[in-house]
């Protein structure tokens, strides 16, 4: 028989891994048997959106992953931290109220945005001295100030680089304006367990989501949606049930409650092993010529000192090349820039994959051998002019395009949200008018590693519109 899809998995098995999910390939706990234990919702199984009285299966779960987290409310996401987006979005805003949002928040925001006629605000976006796009607390204050009537904010905490912004600070000024404060904390759900950093409901967020799977042991796209006391519950379900399969995934389910169990008896100690471990690996990198992306940390960020990311030492080892490198000796990375790799680490079994990853760098040649050793480049940032709005997100997406060459776009309304993947930051969002400077920075980005252009480089613009 042919299988391919069990081809490919077997094949990706046996390889390193440095990228989500972090379940590092193992069940927690002997006898998880997914093909026996795959169900449904029946009098004697329980149902995620009716779930059995406050001492059912599903309600203890959540109950018990709330507690972990401090917070009022959980619920489980068997759909993945998109559909915790989506659900946090259409709960704090209506159609054609308008949200405040961060221009490196993740495709799905600016996706219900478009769907659901939300009008979202962006904040002003900064660069550490590495290129890596960051948004200050001071900005979302700004924004805040510039439209008093906006229902919520939504901060991203931490990014795919660990960098971390001031939640407690925009959560204040947010609250003080009456806006509800959201947390995309996908890549922190780490932090319910730990003392060196707080989770976003600890630091005043009302809503918040983690992509469980992509730093715990939970099967792909397990996440929570957490809720501070003042949510509605009932009408957070409800809404979750119009964005999220109504066949839930109850193995999904079961590995997240898996991981929570785990969490809350090994958690913190797998952590702080996870840190010394990582500390050390970056000490033996150093002497070979790597650094800590870290440290270009701006004032006033933090970051989560898990997150693996070493700057490469020079423009032939750069981080893409580095990341190529790599690839080609059976380690894969979670993503890479001009200037560095970034990998995440599962609790479990960090310590084999570190030793590769460092035996792999040993075998890569140092600075001054084999050639004169050049800078690294800097992380190419677009131009710090906000593109202009001329259409809603909503009615530029949903609207006829028509794909126009990059350099002969100049002045047309893109249909689209164009940006860098990983880690996703949207340079051109749907309904701006692409400006000169733009279509040059755009026209020399990689395609590859591009969303939103043509597989040609074309901008889908908005038909017969131009600004």
């Amino acid at each position: 028989m042919e299988r391919p899809m069990r081809n490919m998995l077997r094949q990706a098995s046996v390889r390193v891994s440095f990228h989500m999910p972090a379940i590092g390939g193992r069940a927690l706990f002997k006898g998880f048997h997914p093909h026996r234990w795959d169900t449904t919702e029946l009098a004697t199984t329980d149902d995620l959106y009716h779930p059995r009285g406050s001492l059912g299966p599903i309600a203890s779960a959540q109950g018990m992953a709330a507690a972990s987290a401090g917070a009022a409310h959980t619920l489980m996401l068997p759909g993945g931290g998109t559909a915790g987006i989506h659900t946090m979005l259409l709960y704090a805003a209506k159609r054609g109220e308008t949200v405040v949002l961060p221009r490196n928040c993740h495709a799905s925001t600016l996706h219900i945005c478009a769907v659901a006629g939300l009008e979202p605000v962006f904040t002003s976006t900064s660069y550490t001295s590495h290129g890596r796009a960051y948004t200050e607390a001071e900005a979302y204050k700004d924004v805040m100030e510039r439209h008093p009537h906006a229902k919520a904010v939504l901060v991203v905490r931490p990014d795919y680089y660990g960098l971390m912004t001031d939640l407690q600070t925009i959560a204040r000024e947010a609250h003080r304006k009456g806006l509800l404060v959201l947390c995309d904390e996908a890549h922190g759900a780490t932090f319910n367990w730990r003392r060196d950093v707080l989770n976003a409901i600890s630091l005043g967020a009302d809503l918040a989501v983690q992509s469980a799977h992509k730093t715990l042991p939970v099967l792909t796209p397990g996440a929570w949606l957490h809720g501070c006391s003042s949510i509605d519950i009932q009408r957070l379900r409800n809404i979750l049930r119009l964005v999220q399969t109504s066949s839930p995934s109850f193995i999904t389910m079961l590995s997240l409650d898996e991981a929570r169990a785990w969490m809350n008896a090994h958690g913190e100690r797998a952590c702080v092993r996870l840190k010394k471990a990582l500390l050390r690996f970056y000490a033996a990198a150093e002497r070979l010529g790597y650094s800590p992306g870290q440290d270009d940390t701006p004032p006033g960020l933090s970051y989560d000192p898990l997150r693996l990311v070493l700057q490469a030492y020079n423009r032939n080892s750069g981080g893409l090349a580095l990341e190529e490198t790599l690839r080609q000796q059976g380690i894969d990375m979670e993503m890479a820039d001009d200037g560095c790799i970034v990998g995440i680490l599962p609790l479990r079994g960090s310590k084999a994959r570190l030793s590769a990853l460092l035996k792999a760098l040993q075998r890569i040649k140092r600075p001054g051998q084999g050639g004169q050793d050049q800078p690294l480049p800097l992380l190419k940032t677009p131009p710090p002019i906000v593109p202009r709005r001329v259409l809603s997100l909503g009615e530029a997406t949903f609207s006829a395009s028509e794909p126009i060459p990059v350099a002969q776009a100049v002045g047309r309304v893109s249909a689209t949200n164009v940006g860098r993947y990983p880690p996703g930051t949207a340079f051109l969002i749907a309904g701006e008018e692409l400006a000169p400077d733009m279509a040059a920075f755009l026209a020399n980005q990689d395609l590859s590693r591009m969303f939103g252009l043509t597989d040609q480089g074309d901008l889908p613009c908005v038909c017969g519109i131009k600004a």
